[in-house]
């Protein structure tokens, strides 16, 4: 069986006029950490707004290569770098695949669930979308060749998913899916007072 894949997403603000020598930056680290083993791929996200949030995503074929790239010199290098560019502290987020669905503020620092109760809870917030989401979009779809169609309907279900559907659905699983979490913290969270 192999490890989970690694994946990690940095998130830090830029200070004014270092965005250029931020982005240089950033390809510098994805250089140097496809150069590891089990790289998977990297990816920039850009600001909407020249002060907005900068994201960089990093994939490694499983948590063992993602933690020696982040613990080896090269890397804390370049965070060193990142940091003489940016303000406050970098939030970083490490997931395993669609293990970002499953993950809840108010469970911090949680083990995964079992793969087996994050495929159900996934099927339940799945199946209504891709049931009701063709209906909704034929009049936007409707004369577009298949694979455009399929391309629409994708771009609006998987942001829908992970910032929506999946949150919501995570949330009213949480007992089952995390057991351990102690029930003062899943009585806060339902709450607030």
């Amino acid at each position: 069986m192999q490890a989970p894949t690694g994946i990690v997403a940095i998130t830090r603000y830029v200070k004014p006029g270092y965005e250029a020598a931020f982005e240089e930056t950033v390809r510098g680290v994805i250089l140097a950490a496809s150069t590891f083993p089990g790289y998977g791929g990297g990816e920039v996200l850009y600001p909407t707004t020249k002060r907005g949030e900068w994201q960089l995503i990093l994939r490694f074929d499983t948590f063992g290569h993602l933690k020696e790239w982040e613990e080896s010199p090269i890397c804390q290098g370049w965070i060193a770098r990142a940091d003489a560019l940016t303000v406050g502290d970098p939030k970083v987020f490490r997931v395993n695949s669609l293990e970002a669905w499953f993950t809840l503020p108010e469970v911090p620092n949680a083990l995964p669930p079992p793969k087996w109760k994050t495929a159900i809870v996934s099927a339940i917030g799945i199946y209504p979308v891709i049931s009701l989401m063709p209906i909704l979009l034929k009049p936007i779809t409707n004369g577009l060749p298949a694979w455009l169609a399929t391309l629409v309907s994708i771009a609006i279900m998987m942001p829908l998913m992970t910032w929506v559907i999946m949150p919501q659905v995570t949330r009213l699983f949480k007992i089952w899916l995390y057991p351990s979490m102690p029930k003062h913290s899943a009585q806060k969270s339902s709450n607030p007072n």
